[in-house]
């Protein structure tokens, strides 16, 4: 037998017949990276005793180890003088390549499973295929998309090593607490079936917002999700209004605090207080609260105005994506609290009493108080 078919162990030598060439091998077999099988694929020529590597293929997991060190492995084992030499250096690149980049061993097994994978794909496919719209490399990720009322909704389900057997991780951007009450025979087409009831549950309560954020003006959030059940309604200069909506039910009346100094914001609450029960949970939120304020809820069209709101100490309107939520009762001005609290704290005539810090106003040098900021405390 010619000396060039020696064999490696876990890899069997076949001459090539497909050229002219009969010092041409393959090599078909499989590689040990960790205690752990790949297949390998190598065509080599040999010239006066030396190898040639031709090509070099291997399987998609594998792939996936060496895809950024392709170059340095083709480097070193061009100076290879046999094919043991060859296995024996391409094992030792990947393994150190492997600790070298930290990378998690200990729960390989499961990535590269077949049956994992087989257990995956028929998993989405119960779905379909069409419903996932995106899945990392070991498809140990999945992203699927449903369309309610022209809005997409996504889920995102983490798989583990112990999958299906221990139940998947879920992500949502649902205004409450997804959840699916998982065991050893469900599927990820019931957990995609309860996200899309849970979803078109919330229809309702995402119609009310889109409107509230199309008719009004919203100070915050200034990019609201959709499991975002609050919003800071402008109402007039220096007086806003907060509400939270209950996303089950989202014709209720909402909770409503009023941000603006006592005497600014006197008016507003008094008429909410004298109309509570007039609220119709037939109509909608932006409706009632016009009613209930006797007011044209300032639109959208009107937001350049903005300005009139900034903080009086920064002279901007967001910080930490809030706006100014301290009002002084003399002169209106409006304030962050962390900037209020910064600017009374380094003041000469700082006072702090119960838990909140008294000086004097910025603006109008009149009294005022803050709450002392946590970190200070």
């Amino acid at each position: 037998m010619n000396s060039n078919l020696n064999l490696v162990p876990s890899l069997i030598p076949v001459l090539d017949n497909s050229g002219d060439n009969s010092n041409t091998f393959i090599y078909k077999g499989f590689i040990d990276i960790l205690q752990h099988n790949y297949y390998i694929n190598i065509k080599v020529n040999f010239i006066n005793n030396k190898i040639d590597l031709l090509k070099f293929e291997c399987d998609c997991n594998l792939n996936s180890l060496i895809i950024n060190i392709k170059p340095q492995i083709e480097q070193r084992l061009a100076k290879c003088d046999s094919i043991s030499d060859y296995v024996l250096e391409l094992k030792n690149l990947i393994e150190n390549n492997l600790k070298k980049c930290g990378q998690n061993l200990i729960n390989m097994d499961y990535l590269n499973s077949t049956e994992f994978y087989k257990s995956v794909v028929r998993h989405v496919e119960s779905i379909g295929w069409k419903n996932l719209v995106k899945a990392n490399t070991t498809f140990t990720e999945l992203v699927f998309a449903h369309e309610e009322n022209g809005r997409l909704h996504e889920i995102v389900m983490l798989l583990n090593e112990s999958f299906p057997i221990k139940e998947p991780s879920y992500c949502t951007e649902l205004p409450g607490k997804f959840t699916f009450d998982w065991n050893q025979s469900s599927s990820l087409a019931e957990v995609y079936a309860n996200f899309i009831n849970e979803v078109n549950s919330y229809s309702q309560f995402w119609d009310e917002m889109k409107m509230i954020d199309e008719t009004c003006w919203v100070l915050e959030p200034v990019r609201p999700s959709k499991a975002d059940c609050h919003r800071r309604i402008k109402l007039d200069i220096n007086v806003s209004m907060e509400i939270k909506v209950d996303a089950r039910n989202p014709t209720e009346l909402p909770e409503i605090f009023f941000l603006g100094s006592e005497t600014a914001t006197e008016t507003f609450r008094r008429k909410l207080e004298s109309k509570y029960d007039e609220w119709n949970s037939n109509i909608s939120i932006v409706y009632n609260l016009g009613e209930l304020l006797e007011i044209k809820l300032p639109g959208k069209c009107e937001q350049e105005e903005i300005t009139s709101i900034k903080c009086a100490v920064c002279c901007s309107y967001l910080f930490n994506n809030q706006g100014p939520n301290i009002y002084c009762e003399d002169c209106n001005k409006p304030f962050h609290e962390q900037c209020l609290f910064e600017y009374l704290k380094d003041s000469t005539k700082c006072k702090l009493i119960f838990g909140c810090v008294y000086g004097l106003c910025p603006v109008c040098n009149q009294s005022i108080k803050c709450k002392i900021m946590a970190d200070q405390a």
